[in-house]
């Protein structure tokens, strides 16, 4: 084992994940850190998704340049793009992908159109990308010819109050697995947030699943709400990474942490949790990611997984950097 991978796995020690679930985050950690003073990313970074074409590893993410500092909610996020040959160097383009729009003006969690393995699908020669365009949380629509110059399409937005949507064409369907978030009768406490599907043969034609939900919230980690879900098939098996809010054994008291767990299922619509959840966790005292594991996404790579996500330190920066950690063998189990 490379030296980097030792002290990958001394750090994943750290985060109270057991050895046996074997995911080592990079030493080289973090993949992405905040830009400059200025750029689009300079006070968030979040919600990666990463594919490989040709050789080259395309990292999408969500920026921007403000935090809530009030207490409000003020980041006019945008998407962004990094690329590298390795997987772990990478170099921003430095420019957001797409322009705010009036009604579209908050753009987070990009999501590429894959197979059940991973791999891009494109559609007449096209990428396709969706993303949330609003806090409403509305589904846009996006396409390219070479994942790096983008256009809106225009019968956006596609589909209604769906939180980082996630993409597989399953048999010349699309399914789009995503957060719901429930209403909450008038002075009742918040509705925990589930993982949803829809299903349809286009964008266009997107519905909601009638066994949802996928996910609630259900082991004694979880709490307040289950985000960013995001699917692959391994064999005959679907693998659904989540995060939720973490009840920390031990954490400091009034802080927020967030972890990632598994589940898995032979269709994917009935979903099994795994029972060593969650199986990746902040690290304590740590520069780039003491609170905040989340927004994750995962690739395989030769002979081993990568996962993407996102980290937070405080509450000024939503999110402060993207990491990653490998993983060797199968995903689960």
């Amino acid at each position: 084992m490379r030296r980097r991978d030792l002290l990958g796995l001394a750090a994943a020690s750290l985060t109270g994940a057991s050895t046996e679930e074997s995911w080592i985050k990079s030493a080289k950690n973090p993949m992405l850190r905040l830009g400059g003073e200025g750029a689009f990313d300079s006070q968030n970074i979040m919600s990666p998704s990463i594919i490989k074409e040709g050789g080259q590893y395309f990292l999408f993410y969500a920026g921007g340049p403000l935090g809530p500092r009030n207490g409000g909610e003020l980041v006019r996020y945008q998407l962004g793009l990094a690329l590298s040959r390795d997987g772990e160097n990478f170099t921003k383009t430095g420019k957001p992908l797409l322009p705010l729009g009036k009604r579209d003006d908050f753009h987070v969690t990009p999501a590429l159109l894959r197979d059940p393995a991973g791999n891009l699908v494109k559609l007449n020669g096209r990428w396709q990308m969706t993303y949330c365009g609003s806090r409403a949380d509305d589904v846009e629509y996006a396409t390219s010819a070479d994942g790096m110059t983008w256009e809106k399409d225009p019968r956006s937005p596609i589909y209604r109050k769906a939180y980082a949507p996630n993409l597989v064409m399953v048999d010349g369907k699309i399914r789009t697995y995503y957060i719901h978030k429930p209403e909450s009768p008038a002075g009742a406490a918040r509705i925990p947030w589930e993982v949803h599907l829809a299903t349809g043969r286009d964008f266009s034609s997107l519905r909601p699943h009638p066994a949802n939900p996928m996910l609630k919230i259900s082991q004694p980690w979880e709490t307040g709400a289950l985000f960013y879900p995001y699917v692959i098939l391994e064999g005959d098996r679907w693998v659904l990474f989540y995060a939720s809010y973490w009840k920390k054994p031990n954490g400091v008291k009034g802080t927020n942490y967030t972890a990632i767990g598994t589940a898995t299922s032979s269709d994917g619509i009935r979903w099994t949790k795994n029972a060593a959840n969650p199986v990746l966790t902040p690290i304590d005292g740590s520069t780039y990611e003491s609170v905040y594991n989340s927004s994750q996404s995962v690739i395989r790579d030769g002979d081993h997984y990568k996962l993407y996500y996102a980290t937070r330190i405080d509450p000024i920066h939503k999110y402060y950097a993207i990491c990653m950690a490998r993983k060797r063998g199968k995903l689960a189990g």
